[in-house]
């Protein structure tokens, strides 16, 4: 793996350990709301050098971020009615299994950064959930039929 990529990678598990040691019981909600902001960044970059577009389908661009970022060493893209499942099932981020830090709850950036991205690609405010089991498998499923539009 590239030193970049791993420098990135302690840093969102940082930022996991810094939100779970600042909020507690409610880390994922918060991490979720930091790293979304993260992922407007990584949007509007992406954007920038057309790598997407406003047209790109939801699949796709979620496997453009995974790509990109190389947070699943192993992962797979499931479409289903009206949603888009990211399954992670070898993480490159996860705090618990690459940085052995144990939480009480899950303080997972990806699926904030995930829908922070496509929040400013597609223009929306979308919807999503994600069923996080830290060291195992995580699934981040986003609404295909997206949600309000922004812009």
């Amino acid at each position: 793996m590239d030193n970049k990529i791993e420098y990135l990678h302690r840093t969102f598990m940082g930022l996991g350990a810094a939100i779970g040691e600042l909020f507690g019981r409610s880390s994922q909600e918060q991490t979720n709301l930091f790293t979304s902001y993260i992922g407007t960044q990584i949007g509007k970059l992406l954007l920038e050098k057309g790598m997407v577009t406003r047209d790109t389908p939801v699949k796709e661009l979620i496997g453009i971020i995974a790509d990109e970022l190389e947070f699943g060493g192993e992962y797979e893209i499931v479409e289903g009615a009206d949603m888009v499942t990211l399954v992670i099932k070898e993480c490159n981020v996860c705090p618990k299994k690459v940085g052995g830090l144990a939480f009480e709850t899950t303080v997972c950036p990806v699926p904030g950064i995930v829908r922070g991205v496509i929040d400013v690609v597609k223009g929306t405010r979308g919807k999503g959930y994600a069923k996080l089991k830290p060291g195992d498998e995580c699934k981040i499923t986003e609404c295909e039929m997206l949600g309000e539009i922004t812009s």
